[in-house]
């Protein structure tokens, strides 16, 4: 009797066809797509990538407050303000920011500007507040935690989450953007 129940149960187990393989592969597929759709966050560490013309609008834009700084002419600083929780600068680098900022070549080449926080109330302006809070989504995935913007060519250079050892470097990298547009005197 034991013998005929082993027998009966490795029949029922043991039927894996094609349609359970099909299956099988629409599932993986199914969780890789909502993987990178919702949950994949580009951890490259630093590098260049163009600007959607919805991101250059938006900087551009009269409803922005990048549009000033943007459309001067210059290349644009963009790094997270002092009070924003979510991304925190090591000392050192924000320290070598500071320097950098304070530098007069550096200010006739560049605008240093803060990444907008948004408000809580934002939602209540409506139309105007959606345009903002999808610019500013679009403007942190792209520009990750600092990024130096060159509106002429419609591109950006950026770090994913600068540490201590880019603090040696910064001052020096944005004087090589040269060969970008910038030109120190």
């Amino acid at each position: 009797m034991n013998n005929n129940f082993i027998n009966k149960f490795d029949k029922q187990v043991s039927t894996f066809g094609p349609k359970e393989i099909m299956a099988a592969i629409f599932f993986v597929v199914l969780c890789v797509i909502i993987y990178f759709t919702f949950f994949h966050v580009d951890r490259t560490p630093y590098g260049y990538t163009e600007i959607s013309e919805e991101l250059a609008s938006y900087l551009a834009g009269s409803d922005s407050s990048y549009s000033e700084d943007y459309n001067s002419g210059k290349m644009l600083v963009l790094y997270v303000a002092r009070r924003d929780k979510e991304y925190k600068y090591p000392k050192q680098f924000q320290d070598a920011l500071d320097v950098a900022i304070d530098d007069s070549e550096m200010g006739e080449l560049y605008n240093f500007r803060e990444l907008q926080i948004l408000r809580n109330n934002i939602l209540f302006e409506g139309e105007k507040g959606e345009r903002i809070i999808k610019g500013e989504k679009e403007l942190r995935k792209t520009c990750r935690s600092f990024c130096v913007v060159n509106p002429k060519k419609k591109a950006l250079y950026f770090y994913f989450q600068p540490k201590e050892r880019d603090a040696q470097y910064l001052q020096e990298n944005l004087e090589k953007l040269e060969f970008w547009g910038a030109k120190l005197n």
